[in-house]
């Protein structure tokens, strides 16, 4: 009697996840094949930002390196500050009026150095656009 109520409760679960995502895909503001090229951009975005941040990061310590065995001062290397690296790092939040594919970009369009991207109004969190923050995209262990 129980293994049944289990194996019901499991397909109400698939049943209602099912139907809970295919709502959510038919109210959203992004067609399918805008979502497809998104997650096109992300991969690419992503590939590309590690790829600089290895390069960086390497001239950077081998500047230091040197540097520190040549007891010299290091060249002056152009690193994002902290606050730009927090700007770039929060939760994605989509706005129909101002179209951007991630953090990054949004940041890129900002239109003052000293301009914060973080919400404004008719930013919305849209379930379906989760896949910009998944962890799986932008972890630092990847980089």
């Amino acid at each position: 009697m129980f293994p049944v109520l289990g194996w019901i409760l499991i397909a109400v679960v698939i049943i209602f996840l099912l139907i809970f995502t295919s709502i959510i895909r038919c109210l959203s503001p992004v067609s399918f094949l805008q979502l497809k090229f998104w997650k096109i951009y992300l991969e690419q975005e992503q590939q590309i930002l590690k790829s600089q941040a290895t390069e960086h990061a390497t001239q950077l310590a081998k500047e230091n390196v040197k540097c520190f065995f040549e007891c010299s001062h290091p060249k002056e290397y152009n690193t994002p500050s902290i606050r730009d690296w927090q700007q770039i790092s929060s939760l994605y939040t989509f706005n129909p009026k101002e179209q951007y594919y991630s953090m990054l970009h949004k940041y890129v369009h900002r239109t003052e150095k000293s301009e914060s991207i973080k919400s404004k109004e008719g930013d919305t969190v849209i379930p379906i656009l989760g896949f910009v923050d998944t962890p799986g995209m932008h972890t630092t262990a990847d980089l």
